[in-house]
């Protein structure tokens, strides 16, 4: 019972011994025979590519409608096909392999950002695969934007090249002191302050008791405090609580009561 065991494990590895014997040279003279490792076409120019394909019995197939740029293949040249060249990786006899042609390196210029803003230029830059570098600000009461570019506009460079900016921004307008506007009739301090490009943007009026009308009170910003053009400067002036009745010409005249 034993032997008759034996023997059939010994039969069973038998079986598979020759099932792979016959598996293993089915695939190398059936398959692998009629296979062969995928060429290396990338650098080759097309005339020599189509005579290595016509040897291995290989069709190329050249894509003629698109190019693709490198730097390390010259112009003309093949720079990618469409199967992993390998002694591992086979292709059929008969079969197809698809390339592309190199259009060489990729010629980037610096664009034209002469008045434009530096996040624009920071956008331009990039759709040009360029980047920013340094950014000068320069004041000026002409032209603002972007006055200039380092390399300038029009020169070729290579990917990722640094553009520096100079930008030209409003000067800032003088700065003077504030004066001490307390106790001075408005109608004086207006054409003052305006005479030096300074303007009484806001007033405001308040009951003073003993001070004249239209005398300032307050102010701000406070004497001493630098201030400029753009600044807003708020006075609060004197106003008596009583107020007068001005006869307009040809207005009836006010009755007045008799004792």
């Amino acid at each position: 019972m034993k032997r008759g065991c034996f023997f059939n494990i010994l039969f069973a590895l038998l079986v598979l011994v020759c099932f792979g014997l016959s598996t293993y040279f089915s695939f190398n003279f059936f398959v692998k025979g009629k296979s062969l490792p995928t060429p290396n076409l990338i650098g080759k120019s097309v005339p020599d590519a189509m005579a290595m394909c016509s040897d291995l019995g290989v069709v190329l197939s050249v894509d003629r409608q698109h190019r693709r740029n490198s730097d390390k293949v010259p112009a003309g040249s093949i720079v990618w096909q469409n199967r992993t060249p390998s002694a591992t990786s086979f292709i059929k006899r008969g079969s197809a392999i698809s390339v592309q042609i190199s259009a060489g390196p990729l010629v980037l210029s610096v664009p034209d950002l002469n008045g434009q803003r530096p996040g624009t230029a920071l956008l331009r830059l990039g759709q040009q695969n360029l980047k920013l570098d340094k950014i000068t600000y320069f004041d000026t009461t002409g032209t603002q934007g972007i006055l200039a570019e380092d390399p300038p506009s029009g020169t070729v460079v290579a990917a990722q090249t640094a553009v520096s900016l100079l930008v030209g921004v409003p000067a800032n307008p003088p700065a003077y002191v504030m004066p001490d506007l307390i106790d001075h009739p408005l109608d004086q301090v207006r054409p003052y302050m305006e005479s030096r490009g300074l303007t009484v943007s806001t007033v405001k009026l308040e009951a003073y008791p003993g001070i004249p009308d239209g005398v300032i009170i307050r102010q701000y910003p406070l004497r001493g405090a630098p201030v400029v053009s753009r600044d807003p400067i708020t006075v609060v002036v004197s106003k008596q609580e009583e107020t007068s009745i001005i006869e307009q010409p040809g207005a009836p005249a006010v009755p007045t009561s008799t004792q």
